[in-house]
């Protein structure tokens, strides 16, 4: 028993379970609340869970954590970098956006579950929706066509969920409300969704997390946020994670490069969970 996966209370349950089940390196699960922290744990592995542990070795650090759940302030990054939805951290910088016919989106600063979300084709309506609350920030309403969610670890990716909506005139496809994940095959990955949500989690200190990309009409990627203790429903991608995680307990956590050559998947794939993967020598 080397390693122990933190999490917090009421947090990825099933998801550690089955990681600490599948794990060839003796994950055990540990919930910070309640649980003692076990004797000869080396490195900790932090599933959303930002509480003091006495372990210097870790797996996600607590300020990586805290850097993505600040949707607000990671929004900033991802859209000074290009790789999200056109967004505005002001009404008066909105306003003219709006006139101009561009329908938005209003979020407040801390926001889960596809809840929480205005949509504002009006000045009125994007006036009423940001004084109801102290920070927020408004973004391009995409007409997307797809939405995937990709695990990425090391700087690659583990695996590629899309998401299939309860409704799909909805505005948030989430599982909370309705929807679904249906894995998808490595020859079938979105490979431009999947090397836009690598460049977004690279803008991040994470060692991993699961990235919710979606994609236009016109083939354009546009990243929403990156989660720190993403659900894991599927065996398949529960296996992976556990694969991953595996992979950075024997061999270091440090970026794996992208190979710079024409490449399928095999150019973004963690090597944990694909033989072939693409690597520098």
């Amino acid at each position: 028993m080397t390693a122990a996966i933190v999490r917090r209370a009421k947090l990825g349950r099933t998801s550690c379970r089955e990681i600490s089940r599948l794990s060839n390196q003796g994950i055990v699960v540990v919930r910070h609340w309640r649980d003692r922290f076990p004797e000869g744990i080396s490195t900790a592995i932090r599933w959303g869970c930002t509480a003091n542990i006495p372990v210097s070795s870790v797996l996600n650090s607590a300020e990586a954590i805290h850097q993505v759940n600040d949707k607000l302030g990671f929004r900033r990054t991802l859209n000074d970098a290009e790789l999200c939805p056109a967004t505005w951290f002001s009404v008066e910088d909105t306003e003219p956006v709006v006139r101009g016919g561009i329908t938005v989106i209003v979020r407040p600063e801390r926001h889960a579950q596809g809840r929480r979300l205005h949509v504002c084709s009006t000045v009125q309506e994007l006036r009423t929706a940001c004084s109801r609350y102290p920070r927020y920030y408004i973004s391009n309403l995409i007409n997307k066509v797809a939405e995937y969610r990709v695990f990425v670890a090391q700087g690659r990716a583990v695996w590629v969920a899309k998401k299939t909506p309860g409704n799909p005139e909805d505005v948030a496809w989430n599982v909370a409300l309705g929807g679904r994940f249906d894995n998808v095959r490595w020859n079938d990955w979105p490979l431009k969704a999947v090397k836009t949500s690598i460049q977004a989690f690279n803008l991040s200190s994470l060692d991993f997390g699961g990235v919710d990309v979606m994609v236009d009409a016109n083939g354009n990627c546009y990243v929403l946020e990156i989660n720190s203790a993403p659900s894991l429903t599927s065996p398949y991608r529960q296996e992976c994670t556990a694969k991953a995680l595996d992979y950075m307990l024997v061999h270091g956590k440090e970026r794996i490069a992208l190979v710079d050559r024409r490449g399928n998947y095999k150019k973004f794939i963690h090597p944990s969970v694909c033989e072939e993967a693409l690597m520098y020598e």
